[in-house]
């Protein structure tokens, strides 16, 4: 480039006028790089509690996971909403994802023979794990109860499971911010840096019960499946007696869920 040509080069660039050059831009005497990738949710171990047998083989494997069946009584237990969406590094949904979840109960203790010296009881109303398949926007969403501490482990915590076409299977796990001190005492929190724990904590909200709608409602799939089975239970059961155990197990039992975002992030294969 000649004298000439450089004073005509700077000339445009202090016009204002954009000058594009692969991977950045330069205008107005500006710098802009493309946005970075999103942060991949941090993987975490499997633990050795997944279901003995897949969860998409188990009897009773839906979003709702407070009860096995409509008429059944409800774990006991603090109801929550985890929803989120499942994105590829590029902020985009992920179709067709299966998202599995396991959990222990309100008391601390899975439903998992690996578990059997654990001291505390077993809910046995409780379904322990969930399943989903995501659509176009990549979206899922669990009805559950916030599992208790067990030995060895002092955050509260849900494990996830996801597979896709074409990514990488993600497994990990998602804390609440409601127990930040149980977390940060817990092992597996504490070897996450400070990124990798914003990014598996979930920050919960509480609304007050004056304004809060039944957030079963949302899982449309869980209420289809249990509904179909409460209707086919009372037409062979008595018709007074058993209602009226389920409305007194109903009034008694659900609770204005806590409700709380975790988008997970997963990587090309």
């Amino acid at each position: 480039m000649n004298l000439l040509q450089r004073r005509r080069f700077l000339m445009t660039l202090s016009a204002g006028t954009t000058m594009m050059i692969p991977g950045w831009a330069l205008a107005k005497n500006e710098l802009w790089m493309p946005e970075d990738d999103l942060p991949l949710t941090p993987q975490q171990v499997e633990g050795p509690f997944y279901p003995e047998t897949t969860i998409e083989q188990q009897l009773y494997n839906d979003t709702d996971l407070r009860q096995k069946l409509g008429n059944h009584e409800f774990a006991k237990g603090q109801s929550v909403v985890v929803e989120g969406a499942i994105k590829n590094q590029k902020g985009e949904p992920v179709n067709e994802a299966i998202v599995e979840v396991w959990q222990a109960c309100s008391t601390g203790r899975y439903n998992h023979s690996r578990d059997d010296k654990n001291p505390s009881l077993l809910d046995n109303n409780f379904q322990f794990w969930g399943r989903v398949i995501t659509g176009q926007d990549g979206r899922y969403q669990f009805l559950t109860i916030v599992p208790g501490k067990y030995p060895g482990r002092t955050a509260r915590h849900i494990h996830f499971r996801i597979d896709a076409n074409g990514y990488r299977r993600s497994t990990t796990q998602c804390y609440f911010s409601e127990f930040g001190e149980d977390n940060l005492r817990d092992g597996l929190y504490r070897r996450l840096d400070r990124k990798g724990r914003d990014l598996v904590t979930v920050e919960l909200d509480k609304p007050s019960d004056a304004n809060n709608d039944d957030a079963s409602s949302n899982s449309n799939q869980a209420k289809s499946k249990k509904a179909n089975a409460a209707n086919e239970q009372a037409r062979t059961a008595d018709k007074s007696e058993p209602r009226q155990k389920t409305a007194k197990s109903k009034k008694t039992t659900i609770e204005q869920p806590w409700r709380g975002t975790f988008d997970i992030v997963i990587a090309k294969s």
